[in-house]
């Protein structure tokens, strides 16, 4: 019995490795993979799905890149931080800004809800939360609160933020891969993302090195769509010159 539930626990790993690695696993093929049925596999994705590692859908299985807010919170704080104050340069005589959900434009909110000529945009409860103490200008867009992250999400979201113009946009993202390309595990994050990126006149990426070299199941986009990088992340010299060949100011 006790090799069996050392197995169990080998394969249930083995099943996240290679989700870190391509993004998204099936259940025919892991079931090949490790000679065991159908029915087996589905209990191991149950199993991880009960414990916040990944998210089901028929057929298979993507990794959770969603981390819970509490854990997100204390996760790569200083780098967050460093990112944050990086973010706040950009802010001289911009009047409406979007702020992206997330743990690191949260601390940007933090250091800019008292700027009073300045207007933001969130779609995240967390940060409404900080920017109403403040004395900036705050704008909510709803919609169904997915309750891991505290964001909103869905259509009646996407067609609010249609309304909207922004100067800058901060955005977040969970996953971003070797070819720099922004991805995430819902098809309601892409059509989320794409709008904002629409709707702004200039778009600031956020994110800390452990967002690098992950995968998810949906493409947003590609990094050349940003105007803007800002990253605790050591690049290349190789990799510094393709940023600037795509057009992206790396800070």
């Amino acid at each position: 019995m006790r090799r069996e539930k050392i197995l169990l626990g080998e394969r249930q790993q083995i099943i996240l490795s290679i989700l870190e690695k391509d993004g998204s696993v099936s259940v025919d093929d892991l079931a090949r993979q490790f000679s065991v049925s159908g029915m087996t596999i589905r209990r191991d994705l149950k199993y991880l799905e009960a414990k916040n590692r990944i998210e089901r859908f028929h057929g298979g299985a993507v990794l959770r890149d969603e981390v819970l807010y509490q854990e997100k919170e204390i996760q790569n704080i200083e780098a967050k931080k460093f990112i944050a104050k990086k973010a706040l340069e950009l802010l001289d005589d911009v009047k409406v800004i979007f702020l992206d959900a997330g743990t690191t434009n949260r601390e940007l909110a933090f250091l800019l809800k008292d700027r009073e000529t300045l207007s933001v945009v969130t779609t995240d409860l967390m940060i409404a939360g900080v920017l109403q103490s403040g004395t900036a200008r705050l704008f909510f867009c709803g919609g169904e609160i997915q309750k891991s992250t505290g964001s909103a999400l869905g259509s009646y979201t996407v067609n609010q933020l249609k309304d909207y113009s922004f100067d800058i946009a901060f955005l977040g993202a969970s996953s971003i891969n070797s070819k720099l390309e922004l991805s995430t595990p819902t098809m309601e994050k892409v059509a989320l993302k794409k709008t904002i990126l629409e709707q702004s006149k200039k778009a600031v990426l956020l994110a800390d090195e452990s967002k690098f070299e992950k995968q998810a199941m949906m493409t947003i986009c590609g990094i050349q769509e940003f105007d803007v990088l800002i990253t605790d992340k050591t690049f290349s010299e190789k990799e510094k010159k393709e940023l600037e060949k795509k057009g992206v100011e790396l800070r």
